[in-house]
């Protein structure tokens, strides 16, 4: 919420912002719902069942890089795969991407996502206290470089470790051959060594030509299951 009121200050004043919010954090709010009762839990129970270790510094290092590369490679198989574009495309169906576009997923892709990392979690051992650490820093950075704040002169610095809104920006750029880099979520490094890290000069158009940015949650949820779709990455 704070990130939003600082966005609405320092942007330019645009019509239907406040539905456009609503909408982006219902459908959010919906999701955590559904999905913290069911894969969140499991996932939760898995890692404790799992891990030896409740706490160790070590430990807890290494299963965020693992966690972190998970979604990178989550994230490529989102846009590489047809079927999981379907749902993908909710969040990059946004033309108007501000912080609340991090929350504007369709609760399909999360879920599969989550039962998908399960044998991760369990089979590295990660620990509940270092889940709870990644999904933290994930949701705190993931509104960070969704939002439309300018770091400044302060980008060049930041981004070298974390994806920042000059980065993610490119992402959601309206331009296939833009969105099909720039998949990291936390760490800019997988971006790096996997030779998919991007920057563009100017303002960059976000949204998709195949989709009409749908004004309802019951529109968004929907949107998979019509036929304007094409796969993310050519």
């Amino acid at each position: 919420m704070i990130l939003w009121l600082v966005e609405t200050y320092f942007a330019t004043p645009r019509l239907g912002r406040l539905q456009h919010a609503a909408t982006n954090l219902a459908l959010a709010a919906l999701n955590g719902g559904l999905l913290f009762f069911s894969v969140g839990l499991l996932s939760v129970y898995v890692c404790s069942v799992s891990s030896a270790e409740p706490f160790g510094l070590v430990r807890v290092v290494l299963s965020f890089l693992a966690l972190d590369l998970f979604s990178y490679l989550w994230h490529r198989a989102n846009h590489r795969f047809a079927l999981l574009w379907r749902f993908h495309a909710v969040h990059h169906s946004d033309s108007a991407m501000d912080v609340t576009t991090a929350g504007r997923f369709h609760v399909v892709e999360l879920g599969i996502a989550g039962i998908v990392r399960l044998p991760l979690l369990y089979l590295l051992g990660v620990s509940t206290t270092a889940l709870l650490i990644y999904e933290t820093a994930l949701v705190m950075v993931s509104m960070m470089h969704h939002s439309t704040i300018a770091l400044g002169r302060f980008d060049r610095i930041a981004r070298t470790f974390f994806v920042t809104p000059s980065i993610h920006s490119v992402h959601h750029s309206r331009d296939s051959d833009l969105y099909a880099c720039n998949y990291s979520s936390v760490l800019s490094v997988w971006d790096r060594l996997f030779r998919t890290f991007h920057l563009t000069r100017g303002p960059v158009q976000h949204g998709l030509d195949t989709h009409n940015d749908r004004k309802s949650v019951r529109s968004l949820l929907a949107s998979p299951f019509h036929n304007d779709h094409n796969r993310g990455e050519q």
